[in-house]
């Protein structure tokens, strides 16, 4: 029966419309209508397959975008971003660990003991305000080590000279005759004949203390007669086991103690234990060689004739 609307106009059959959403092959759909006698649209069911066949707004990591006939759902994750906080802080660590190395490299470099040289000749070498001369082993650096005189003035006692070679050092430091008295009379430590008697005694057991403070493991012994252009000296060979520290192997040396007319030199000679055979006979020849100013002209008792006998 023919349904009407309230403008007089037919109404369609519900079968003979179908809906404009209906799918092929699919139930057909119970149509409404509004008052103007329109079809009123519904929405679709879900696909029979599931999972929905839209995007949402903005996408996201559960989007799923339309899936291929047949096929299983694909899903619509967002490119990966690299994080620049993240190689940041790799390249931050890296470059760290090669200034690690490089400091650990220099400090291995700077430890690692190196061989002196045996002498390639000598020459004369003879302090600035000439209080002494000495052989300078050839193919050794020179260095001049009396800084006191510059730093304090032209009354500074302290002179001296280093000579170098990889490891292998000859340190000489002089001073005068007088410095050691007052040190001995202020220290007490030494005999009161020294004050009257040789003084190389005192002078040696003096740098004993200050050789052995910077070296671990120090050990000497007494050598009794050796070559020397001063008169009243001692000479000791040692050894240790390296700095003070115990660092850069071990070592072997002499230290001399020289007093001759109004100056005193204490030597210092130490080599790698390795090039002890070799260098031993440069020591020595080293401290043989140190030799005080001649006395001025014109000192008392010079030039004069003996003296006749008592009595006569």
């Amino acid at each position: 029966m023919p349904k009407f609307d309230l403008a007089g106009n037919p109404m369609p059959e519900p079968a003979s419309s179908p809906s404009p959403t209906a799918q092929p092959g699919a139930a057909p759909l119970d149509v409404k209508y509004d008052l103007a006698g329109n079809p009123i649209p519904v929405s679709a069911p879900p696909p029979a397959s599931g999972g929905p066949s839209f995007l949402p707004p903005g996408g996201g990591a559960g989007a799923y975008a339309p899936r291929p006939a047949g096929g299983p759902p694909s899903p619509a994750r967002p490119a990966p971003v690299a994080s620049d906080e993240g190689s940041g802080k790799r390249g931050l660590w890296l470059g760290l660990g090669i200034a690690v190395l490089v400091i650990l490299g220099i400090v291995a470099f700077l430890l690692t003991p190196k061989h002196g040289a045996v002498p390639t000749g000598w020459t004369t070498f003879t302090a600035q305000d000439k209080s002494f001369s000495v052989a300078a082993p050839g193919g050794w650096e020179t260095t001049p080590s009396d800084r006191a005189q510059q730093m304090l003035g032209k009354d500074a006692t302290t002179g001296g000279v280093l000579f170098r070679s990889g490891s292998a050092t000859i340190e000489i430091t002089t001073d005068t005759v007088a410095t050691l008295m007052s040190y001995i009379l202020v220290h007490g430590n030494g005999d009161t004949d020294v004050l009257t008697g040789p003084k190389a005694g005192a002078l040696h057991k003096q740098w004993k203390i200050a050789t052995s403070a910077i070296h671990k493991g120090y050990q000497e012994t007494k050598v009794a007669d050796f070559e020397r252009k001063m008169g009243d000296a001692r000479l000791s060979e040692w050894t240790a086991n390296g700095n003070v520290f115990g660092l850069g192997g071990r070592v072997h040396g002499y230290r001399a103690s020289l007093v001759g007319g109004n100056m005193t030199a204490v030597v210092v000679c130490q080599c790698l234990e390795s090039d002890w055979p070799a260098l031993k006979p440069a020591f020595l020849h080293v401290i043989a060689s140190i030799t005080p100013p001649p006395p001025p002209p014109g000192d008392p008792g010079t030039g004069l004739p003996p003296m006749p006998p008592l009595g006569q």
